[in-house]
């Protein structure tokens, strides 16, 4: 018999480690939804023992720059990177429910020196992060939801080829 996950807020120690953006949508107060980066958006939560986080997420396809130094690219190009890119790092804690990320470095200058407090729900390896944003008819809920990786149970190891040809040297 396979057990039901169960939806519950996570502790401290769930947290810890890092989460593969699954994504990010926006629940208006009229029921419409949207998709801020889109279907193949992709990103990266990372929660530390000792307090530090990160949350990333971009677009799938983002056009690369032309110039590969961004500050000899044109201003619509950065324009166009910097819509498509959120991110920020720096302390964390939950706290009723909820996880306080506390920011210190952001892409977005507005958001340094605030603290983003989000829901915090946990269903089996799913975490999803919510909050609600007051907008003039209501509020609309932007949930992030990230799924846990699966562990890798072996350590790195050489192309099939090298350890054949080391094992070669090891028996003659």
């Amino acid at each position: 018999m396979v057990k039901a996950k169960r939806t519950r807020h996570p502790q401290a120690s769930d947290l810890i480690g890092r989460w593969e953006y699954l994504r990010w949508e926006i629940v208006y107060p009229d029921g419409s939804v949207t998709h801020p980066f889109g279907d193949a958006a992709s990103g990266s939560l990372l929660y530390t023992a000792d307090g530090g986080m990160s949350a990333n997420v971009m677009a799938g396809a983002r056009p690369l720059l032309s110039k590969a130094n961004p500050r000899a690219a044109s201003v619509p190009e950065r324009a166009r990177a910097f819509d498509s890119y959120f991110g920020y790092a720096g302390r964390w804690h939950l706290e009723d429910g909820q996880v306080a990320h506390e920011v210190t470095v952001a892409i977005n200058p507005a958001l340094v020196g605030s603290v983003q407090w989000r829901k915090a729900t946990l269903r089996g390896r799913t975490l999803t992060l919510s909050v609600e944003e007051p907008v003039a008819d209501g509020l609309r809920v932007h949930s992030l939801v990230w799924q846990r990786p699966r562990r890798i149970t072996s350590t790195h190891r050489e192309p099939r080829s090298r350890r054949t040809a080391q094992r070669r040297k090891v028996t003659r």
